[in-house]
């Protein structure tokens, strides 16, 4: 892994009171009067927080800010706070004091994302009734009954829907999408990690003056955009490890790191990693020969030992109860070894111990790379063959396993709540890179193909979208209405053709039209 060289800020936030730190006082003290509150949201809060970036008093965002006639539509007129932000911090020709302000740039980076994300989960809780909350009706009984066994009131039930990037709802979607890919395709055969390397020449070439990577969040992360999009099409339409049948990627942030992209990549038949033969070929655990690419050597030496640690160096991070978490040292082996619970044990010859820094190490300290891939990138690029299918659901949830975070649990004796926003909030920090990669709005995850998420339910008992109040007219909507399982039902009544496909492979061949719910044969029919 890619350490930031430098300080870097990785602020810790929690709600206050179950709310999003949108909410946090600001307080100014006028000549002449007392305390006053301002809202994070007022135009004049940035130039007073950070008066050494804005001596002039430039203003904030407000949401009174109107587009440009030319940028105006019909459905919005008006300047988002994400929209306003992303402007602000782009670059322009000249001298910026915003981006070379150091370590401050780092905070406000993080605090205006934070302001950002706060606004939309205020947005959410304030809005239940409109975000469908009665589809989570199970939910609210489950805490009616919990509430009445202990004599305690209800609490107020706040729902993080999934359609907020990164709430546990999403998360689990995602996952239950990428297990959907693997009924279809089969078990991924690559598990490959792609990490920022923050002395990249295309970095440090945009330096000033004396700046440093870890101070411009804004820069590491459009050119680590750029790596992985070339990154991506090497692997899936140059095809280096062979025809790629399906993939999912997603994008990751550490508190010890730099960002960095987790992929799965299934390969088609005849490119299928069989014998140890394919796995030496695609993947090395060893240092290359000095002497044979002294270039491969050095990248290598510099982006995939691991540590060392263990008695070497005890207080290493990945040290756990006085072992590596993450089982190095390996031990020498010869030859590589397909299967082993799941993951092959790869080749590592025993060496004579090269010096790396102020220890030495040997291929026992190697994490497994591509050679080609290595060399191209110059970076950390953990290349993993995944042997058996026992693997999949391990690989699958370490991807979508969701933020780093640390727990607190709060506790009311006089209520039982239910608030997943407060949940997301709690124990979240945020690093500037991911500021960054999130204000810039770059997809946190991607996929080959599109999942079509079908209803499954009992008679009568499908999820009614309404809001309080039109129970009566959600009910009737929904009697006249048919779901993607009833709509089967009566599509296998009219057409024979349908008989020969499973409910999960309905749409592959046919289209589900939400305004006449009914199912439509597809005119074209596409694979992905």
């Amino acid at each position: 892994m890619h350490l930031l060289p430098g300080p870097r800020l990785q602020p810790y936030f929690v709600g206050d009171d179950g709310k999003p730190p949108v909410n946090r006082d600001i307080c100014i003290y006028p000549i002449g009067e007392g305390c006053k509150n301002i809202s994070p949201l007022n135009q004049c809060n940035d130039p007073m927080v950070y008066p050494l970036l804005f001596p002039r008093g430039e203003q904030g965002w407000s949401n009174e800010m109107e587009h440009v006639e030319e940028r105006r539509s019909a459905k919005r007129n008006r300047v988002t706070q994400l929209q306003f932000y992303a402007y602000r911090l782009s670059v322009r020709s000249g001298f910026s004091l915003l981006h070379s302000s150091g370590k401050l740039f780092q905070q406000y980076v993080v605090d205006v994302y934070v302001k950002t994300e706060g606004s939309r989960l205020n947005y959410i809780r304030l809005n239940q009734k409109d975000l469908r909350v009665e589809f989570y009706r199970g939910l609210l009984d489950a805490l009616t009954t919990r509430a009445s066994n202990n004599n305690l009131r209800v609490g107020k039930l706040v729902i993080l829907p999934s359609s907020f990037q990164g709430s546990p709802r999403s998360i689990q979607k995602n996952y239950q999408d990428a297990m959907a890919m693997v009924r279809k395709f089969g078990r991924p055969d690559l598990f490959v990690t792609f990490t920022c390397n923050p002395s990249w020449p295309e970095i440090l070439n945009a330096m000033q003056g004396r700046e440093r990577p870890e101070n411009r969040p804004d820069i590491v992360v459009r050119v680590f955009k750029m790596m992985l999009s070339e990154f991506l099409d090497d692997l899936i339409k140059r095809k280096v490890f062979g025809c790629v049948t399906s993939y999912i990627y997603v994008i990751e942030f550490q508190k010890r790191g730099l960002l960095h992209c987790h992929i799965l990549l299934t390969l088609n038949s005849s490119s299928k990693i069989r014998t140890k033969d394919d796995i030496d070929k695609f993947v090395s655990a060893e240092l290359p020969n000095i002497n044979v690419n002294r270039r491969r050597f050095e990248i290598v030496t510099k982006c995939m030992v691991h540590g060392p640690c263990g008695i070497i160096n005890p207080n290493a991070p990945c040290m756990k109860d006085g072992e590596c978490s993450k089982q190095f040292p390996n031990a020498f082996r010869e030859e590589t070894e397909e299967n082993v619970n799941g993951y092959p044990v790869y080749k590592r010859r025993c060496i004579e111990p090269v010096r790396v820094g102020k220890h030495y190490i040997d291929n026992r300290w190697i994490v497994p790379y591509n050679p080609w891939l290595s060399k191209k990138y110059n970076a950390h690029i953990n290349v993993e063959v995944c042997a058996s299918v026992k693997s999949v659901k391990y690989l699958y949830k370490y991807v979508y396993k969701g933020h780093d975070a640390a727990s607190i649990t709060l506790k009311n004796d006089d209520s039982v709540n239910h608030d997943e926003i407060l949940k997301f909030l709690d124990g979240r920090y945020v690093s500037a890179p991911e500021a960054m990669w999130r204000l810039s709005e770059f997809s946190m995850s991607d996929k080959s193909h599109t999942v079509i998420r079908l209803a499954v339910h009992l008679p009568e008992q499908q999820a009614i979208f309404l809001k309080e109040g039109q129970e009566n007219e959600a009910v009737e909507r929904a009697s006249i209405k048919d779901t993607t399982l009833t709509a089967w039902f009566k599509l296998n009544l009219i057409d024979e053709e349908a008989h020969e496909y499973y409910y999960a492979d309905i749409p592959q061949y046919y289209v589900f039209d939400k305004t006449s719910t009914k199912w439509q044969k597809r005119q074209r029919r596409g694979n992905k």
